[in-house]
């Protein structure tokens, strides 16, 4: 088999930390999944370092080149459901699933992986937040708890649960709407 170059070795990295795990990545496992042996890796990477440096370099430019379109138009329902779907569409993306597992499987044991994944943790909260302010409800309480509950939904999607999040996202928007209510009186 002949190696198209550092990418397609990287992707195969990535795909046996997500679905097998880190502890699986060696040389020899890398080389036997490409249908090389371990030496000829050498002549692209001199380490299972650098691998896993290029894993999370290469990942995080991918992920960054996603983007997310913010919409503000709509009722609150609306714009949480399709904050949601944004976000749900990018974790199940097919070429980004494999990194956004590698990143969560490895949060904790992985200082690259924990700042990525604070780092999009804090993306989706700082989107919530303007989501929820630009609907009208200054409660930071609020938008931590559609942040925590979007973000485990997330966490499921990466498991491979394929839940939908619609229904919590209208029930979110009538506990907005009740608070909001609630605070008028």
């Amino acid at each position: 088999m002949k190696i198209k170059g550092r990418d397609e070795i990287v992707q195969k990295a990535t795909e046996i930390i997500a679905f097998s795990g880190i502890d699986k990545l060696t040389m020899q496992t890398l080389g036997k999944e490409l249908g090389l042996n371990k030496a000829s890796l050498y002549h692209w990477f001199s380490s299972k370092d650098e691998i896993l440096e290029a894993v999370f370099t290469e990942g995080h430019r991918a992920l960054m080149a996603k983007g997310f379109r913010l919409n503000l138009e709509g009722d609150a329902e609306t714009v949480l459901q399709r904050a949601a779907a944004e976000w749900t569409e990018i974790f199940s993306d097919e070429a980004l699933f494999p990194y956004l597992r590698t990143v969560f499987a490895l949060r904790y044991s992985d200082e690259r992986a924990e700042e990525e994944a604070r780092a999009l943790e804090l993306m989706i909260k700082s989107q919530i937040d303007v989501i929820i302010n630009a609907l009208g409800y200054q409660n930071a309480f609020l938008s931590s708890l559609f942040t925590a509950l979007l973000l485990q939904h997330l966490e499921s999607v990466l498991e491979g649960n394929e839940e939908d999040f619609r229904k919590d996202a209208s029930s979110f928007a009538a506990l907005l709407t009740s608070t909001q209510d609630k605070a008028h009186r």
